[in-house]
Order: C-alpha cells, then sequence, then structure tokens
C-alpha cells in the first residue's frame, strides 16, 4: 500500500471518510465497509488495469449501497444470508485486488490480461449476488458492461504507451530463475502483440515498442514468440537488391529489424506467400527456433523469421546481416591471418550441430557460409533449398539454381528425385573445405559446371592440390584422406562430420 499518498482515494466521487460516515448509522454493515474501504486503497496500488480496477471499486460501493437500502427496507427473512453473501463477494475481490497490487511493474504487465479476465468475473459474481437477493437499487449501474468495455479500451491504450516507454530490462529481475525467462518471453510477445496492434498508429510508439522488444530480446538471447513477423518489426532499406544469394533464387535487401540491428531480407521469388507456404514456414519456424535453442547462432546464421514485405508477394526470410561476406571472399582477402585449420573445424562444428539433430543442411559451399564480425564462418541458408523444393513440388535435379551447385553436390543429389542427407552434407563439406583451402572452385580445370558434375558421377574426385601455400594453409595427408573418402559415390562409406570433428581435436 503507498504511503504519503497527498490525494483523496474516492470512490463515486466520496473519500473513505465519507464513506465511512454516510454508513455509519448502520452497525451491521460495518464489515462490509472495512472491505470497501481496503478494496479502494489496494486499487491505487494497481500497475495497470488502472481503469477497469478502479470501475470495480465504484461496483463494490454500489453493491454496499444496495445493501443498505435492502436492510433498511427489511424485505425480507434473507437479511443476514444476504449480507454475508455480499461479504464474501467483498472479502473474495479485496483478495484479488491485493494479489493484483502486490504483482510489481512488470508482472502486472504480463498479467494485464489474465487481471482483465478477473475484474469480468467479478463484476458477473456481483451481478449473481445482486440477482439471487433481489439487491435492486437506484445506484445499480445496468451498464456495467458497457463502461467496463471502455475502461478496457482506456486501460489498453495506457498500456501501450507503457509498452513504448518502458525502462526496465531484465537486469531488474534475478535472470537467473526459470520465472524470470518465462516472464521475459511472456513480456516479448506483449511486445510482438502491441506492435501489430500499434502498426498503422504513432510512429512514436511503435519506435518505442520496437526499441523496448529488442531490449528484452538481446537480454533473454530468445528468438521472437511469433517468427511470423507481421507487426511492422523489419523495415526494408532501400528499393534494389544489395545482391542475389550464390544459387540465384534469392534476392538479398537490406533491413532493420525492430528499428535496432542490420540483416538480410531474404525474397524468394519462386514462391508465393500464400496460406499453405505459410504453413510450410510455420513448421519450418520450429526447427529454426530448436537450432538457435542449440546454437545461439554460434556456428550458424540464425533465421529470425519470415515474413511479407508491402512491396512484395513474395515469401522473405529475415538474417542477421554479417559485416565479412562469405567464406571464400574472406580468406582470399585475409589470407595470412586466417587459420585455416581453426575456420573449417569451426564450419565443420556447425555441420554437426545439425547433423545431431537429425537436419540436413542442404547446400553446403563457401558462398552460403558467411562470415561474422570476430572473423568466424556461419553456416547460412540451411535448409533453404529444401522449403523450395517442397513449394514448386519438383526434385532438387530440376531446381533452376542446382547447375551451379553442381561441383559441391553428390552425385546421387541428380539421381531420380534427388536425395538430401547427412551423406551428401559431407561430400559438399570436403568439396568446401577444398574450395577455401586451394582459393578455387572444385574442378578449377573444367570451365563448365555440367562437365564437372560429370566427373564427380563417374567417380572422378578433385586431384590433390601441390601448390606450397595450400600446405601451409593446413591441407595435410589426414586431412586430404578425410576428402577423397568423403567423395565416395556410395553413401554409406562416406565418413560422419564426427570424423572430422575427431581429426581436428587432434591438431
Amino acid at each position: 500500500m503507498r504511503t504519503g499518498t497527498t490525494h483523496l482515494l474516492l470512490s463515486l466521487g466520496k473519500s473513505l471518510a465519507q464513506i465511512t460516515a454516510e454508513l455509519a448509522p448502520v452497525p451491521a454493515l460495518f464489515p462490509l465497509v472495512d472491505a470497501l474501504c481496503g478494496i479502494i486503497q489496494l486499487c491505487e496500488n494497481v500497475a495497470h488495469n488502472r481503469h477497469s480496477a478502479r470501475q470495480l471499486c465504484d461496483r463494490c460501493h454500489i453493491l454496499v449501497l444496495a445493501m443498505r437500502e435492502y436492510q433498511e427496507k427489511a424485505v425480507n427473512d434473507n437479511i443476514v444470508q444476504a449480507r454475508n453473501a455480499v461479504l464474501e463477494q467483498l472479502t473474495d475481490i479485496q483478495y484479488k485486488m491485493s494479489e493484483w497490487a502486490n504483482l510489481g511493474r512488470l508482472k502486472s504487465l504480463v498479467n494485464q490480461d489474465i487481471i482483465a479476465k478477473d475484474i469480468a468475473n467479478c463484476h458477473t459474481q456481483i451481478t449473481d449476488c445482486i440477482n439471487n437477493f433481489h439487491l435492486t437499487s437506484h445506484f445499480e449501474i445496468h451498464e456495467w458492461m458497457t463502461d467496463f468495455q471502455k475502461n478496457q479500451r482506456l486501460d489498453h491504450a495506457q498500456l501501450l504507451q507503457s509498452l513504448s516507454q518502458l525502462q526496465e530490462t531484465t537486469q531488474n529481475v534475478e535472470a537467473t530463475t526459470m520465472e524470470t525467462n518465462i516472464m521475459m518471453r511472456q513480456m516479448m510477445a506483449m511486445f510482438q502483440k502491441a506492435m501489430g496492434e500499434n502498426k498503422q498508429n504513432a510512429a512514436e510508439v511503435h519506435k518505442g515498442l520496437s526499441t523496448n522488444l529488442y531490449r528484452y530480446q538481446s537480454q533473454c538471447k530468445e528468438l521472437l514468440p511469433d517468427l511470423h513477423l507481421q507487426s511492422g518489426e523489419v523495415k526494408k532499406i532501400g528499393k534494389n537488391p544489395v545482391r542475389k544469394s550464390s544459387s540465384g533464387m534469392l534476392d538479398i535487401y537490406e533491413g532493420l529489424y525492430l528499428g535496432s540491428e542490420r540483416v538480410d531480407i531474404k525474397v524468394i521469388h519462386s514462391m508465393n506467400f500464400d496460406e499453405r507456404n505459410i504453413r510450410r514456414f510455420r513448421r519450418e519456424a520450429k526447427i529454426w527456433g530448436q537450432v538457435w535453442k542449440r546454437d545461439q547462432g554460434q556456428h550458424i546464421v540464425p533465421f529470425y523469421g519470415f515474413c511479407q514485405m508491402e512491396d512484395e508477394p513474395h515469401p522473405c526470410m529475415i538474417s542477421p546481416w554479417q559485416k565479412n561476406g562469405d567464406a571464400l571472399a574472406y580468406v582470399k582477402a585475409n589470407d595470412l591471418t586466417v587459420d585455416y585449420i581453426k575456420f573449417v573445424g569451426h564450419i565443420t562444428r556447425g555441420v554437426a550441430v545439425l547433423h545431431n539433430m537429425n537436419l540436413v543442411h542442404g547446400d553446403i559451399r563457401s558462398l552460403t557460409i558467411l562470415v561474422n564480425e570476430k572473423g568466424l564462418p556461419l553456416l547460412s541458408d540451411f535448409r533453404v533449398s529444401k522449403i523450395i523444393e517442397d513449394a514448386s513440388a519438383a526434385p532438387l535435379t530440376q531446381s533452376s539454381g542446382m547447375m551451379d551447385k553442381g561441383r559441391y553436390s553428390a552425385p546421387e543429389m541428380f539421381q531420380g528425385d534427388g536425395v538430401l542427407s547427412s551423406a551428401t552434407d559431407i561430400y559438399s563439406l570436403a568439396m568446401t573445405i577444398l574450395e577455401i583451402m586451394t582459393h578455387k572452385q572444385p574442378y578449377p580445370h573444367i570451365k563448365h559446371h555440367l562437365v564437372a558434375s560429370r566427373e564427380a558421377y563417374e567417380g572422378k574426385h578433385p586431384q590433390r592440390p601441390t601448390e606450397p601455400e595450400v600446405s601451409r594453409r593446413g591441407l595435410d595427408d589426414g586431412l586430404w584422406k578425410l576428402m577423397v573418402d568423403s567423395w565416395s559415390l556410395d553413401p554409406s562409406k562416406r565418413p560422419s562430420v564426427h570424423a572430422y570433428l575427431e581429426y581436428f581435436a587432434k591438431i
């Protein structure tokens, strides 16, 4: 309860002293008056839902006045029973009001929907009490539901304003507790929902909501509760794509995420953003969340979500921007400073994350590996080729982006409907390691991708490079044997990713 308040606590325009004096001539009502005054005092400490809580106070006041009229008229012999029922109702509301008042600012925000439902239930119970004992009174407001809905709208507007201006973060609470982690995710869900409701309204409020949601997300190290980003979470910067994906199937635009972080907006032109594909992306989003929980962006570029931009009929995927570009460009620019064994070992650990989750990347090569600000290579666009294949209902071999993947793809991917497996990932991983070590694409002496694919199909793997700089970078006998084994035409004879991990652990 607040102390030192300078304003009068009022109900129906009357102070606590006036209410007590007005009802003093009826001693039997003292317990009811005491409970009513307690409710009015507690109401001032309810951090949110203030308008609805005050209306509930007024209706409790009305209930006591109705009981006074009922007692004065001595309508029947049920006076004691009615008085006890009213007292029980007021005591229950006082208990609930005490719970709401003691929640604190953050918990009140998280539980504002629950509080609103509790208040509505209290009104229903008051109505039942009035009807059960025929406590008719000229004080009773029969339009309480209309007033309640009006107060809910006022509370919601105040909620949006509070969320946009909130300065508290997880530093104010014990971030190690399970309760706090759940609460922070609830806060994030509330921010995201509020952004959607406020999308067309005041830009300043939306900016505040975005900023606070990003702060909470950064503190929690979680993806958003809803990865279907339809509340203005992402803004496109510029009208033209900054680059195309390595497969040519994606146009990549620069974007701003929650007004705070630079991101890639990857537009899939071969897909429409219809209900079928939205369901497909929602299924994928669950996998994105699982990978994030396992990896936290250490080896794999996360997907922040999917959406449809206002000027795009196609689905977009959102990923954090990586300042150092793709792996091949990075090692070429930093040849003398890159620790190649550490570099490709980090890539291998990313593959292990996916394979340990029974997931297949499907398109491992230097151009789908991005380098972060720390110089660490991260797998990107995992499962994107599978998404596009499923959406088009065409096998991998008929994909428009498969031709330039031929140098990296296992031969079985071009047979029949094509096959994606951990074994095809291992084949591609070995080709990618070769490309990073040599700074040249596999089969560099062959100009056309189709011819290179035919070489692989016939079991003619790349020749071991003999340049001194390749040896300097770390391509030794042990690593080369692993790579050759990875190019076996028999997928079952290829090593697992754990064989690579064991090799790098010994270096």
